[in-house]
C-alpha cells in the first residue's frame, strides 16, 4: 500500500511540474520553431539522465530497446501535435484538451483490452473530467480550429503512450526505457527542425531558462517519475492523477496574476483532486471483461 501511495505522490509531482509548462512553451514558440523546442528539450533531458544512469543503461538496454523505440515514436507524435497546436490555441485550451487523455485511456483499455472499470475508478474518472472542464473551459466561443484538432490528437496519442508504458515497465527497467524514449524523440525532432543543429538561434537568458525548465524538471525528472509510478498504478489511475495537470496550470496562472480566484476554480480543483484520490482506491479494472459500470 505504501508503494501505491508513493507512486501516486510521484504522479502528482509530475502533474505539478507539467502544469508550469504551458505558458513557458507558448512563450518559447515566439522565438523557436515547435520542433526546435522539442529537440532542445529532449536532447538536454537525454544527456541529463544518460550521464546519471550510464551504468544502469549498459546493463538494461537490450530488453528495453524495442519497447523504448516504440514508446519514443508515440511520444514524438504526442509532443509534436501538442507543441504545434499551441501555436494556434491558448495555453488554457491546450491544458484542457491534453488533460482529456484520461477519457481516451479508459476507452482504449475498455475497447481494445475488454476491461471493465470498477465503480470507484469510473466515478473518479467522471469527477476528474468534470473538474477539468469546469476549471479550464474557456469563456470565449469554443471552435474546432487547427490548434484544437492537433491537441485532441495529442491527448489520444498520450493516452496510447500511457497504456503502452504501463505494459512496457512490467518487463523493462523504467529508467532505461525513459532514456531510450528521449533519445528517439530528440533524434526525430532534430531531423524535422529547419536548419538542424546549425539553425541560427537568437536565444536570450529567458529562453534558455525556459528550455532548461522544460528539459530537466518537466521532461527528465517528470517522465522518470511517471515510469516509476506506473510500475504500481494502472494506466487509468495514472491518467486520472495526471488529469490534475490543468489544475496546477491554473494555480500557476492565479499566482502569476493571469486569473482571478473564483468559485469555479475552487470547485473544479476539489473535483480533480477528489477524483484522483478516488481512482486509487482498489484496482482500476475488474478482472472479467464487460461494459463500464454506470
Amino acid at each position: 500500500m505504501y508503494n501505491k501511495h508513493r507512486s501516486a505522490l510521484l504522479l502528482f509531482l509530475t502533474a505539478a511540474i507539467w502544469g508550469g509548462t504551458f505558458i513557458i512553451v507558448k512563450e518559447s514558440l515566439a522565438v523557436l520553431q515547435p520542433m526546435a523546442v522539442i529537440a532542445y528539450r529532449f536532447t538536454i533531458a537525454f544527456l541529463f539522465l544518460a550521464l546519471l544512469y550510464r551504468r544502469l543503461i549498459s546493463k538494461n538496454w537490450r530488453p528495453a530497446l524495442r519497447p523504448g523505440l516504440g514508446l519514443g515514436f508515440i511520444l514524438t507524435l504526442a509532443f509534436a501535435t501538442q507543441t504545434i497546436g499551441l501555436k494556434y490555441t491558448t495555453p488554457a485550451v491546450s491544458a484542457l484538451l491534453t488533460g482529456m487523455n484520461g477519457v481516451f485511456v479508459a476507452l482504449i483499455e475498455t475497447v481494445f483490452y475488454r476491461k471493465r472499470l470498477t465503480r470507484p475508478a469510473f466515478l473518479g474518472l467522471m469527477a476528474a473530467t468534470f473538474g477539468l472542464l469546469l476549471i479550464t473551459w474557456p469563456t470565449e466561443q469554443f471552435t474546432l480550429d487547427l490548434g484544437i484538432l492537433l491537441t485532441l490528437a495529442c491527448a489520444l496519442l498520450y493516452a496510447w503512450h500511457i497504456v503502452a508504458l504501463g505494459r512496457a515497465v512490467a518487463g523493462s527497467d523504467p529508467t532505461t526505457l525513459t532514456i531510450i524514449q528521449f533519445a528517439v524523440v530528440a533524434t526525430i525532432a532534430w531531423f524535422f527542425t529547419p536548419g538542424g543543429l546549425s539553425a541560427p538561434l537568437q536565444m536570450g537568458a529567458k529562453i534558455w531558462g525556459a528550455i532548461l525548465y522544460l528539459a530537466i524538471p518537466a521532461t527528465g525528472i517528470a517522465f522518470f517519475c511517471q515510469s516509476l509510478a506506473q510500475q504500481r498504478l494502472s494506466p487509468v489511475a495514472t491518467a486520472i492523477i495526471l488529469a490534475t495537470e490543468p489544475a496546477f496550470a491554473t494555480l500557476f496562472s492565479l499566482l502569476l496574476g493571469y486569473e482571478p480566484c473564483t468559485l469555479k476554480l475552487i470547485t473544479g480543483g476539489l473535483l480533480l483532486i477528489g477524483g484522483a484520490i478516488l481512482s486509487t482506491v482498489g484496482e482500476s479494472f475488474k478482472p472479467e471483461a464487460g461494459k463500464m459500470i454506470a
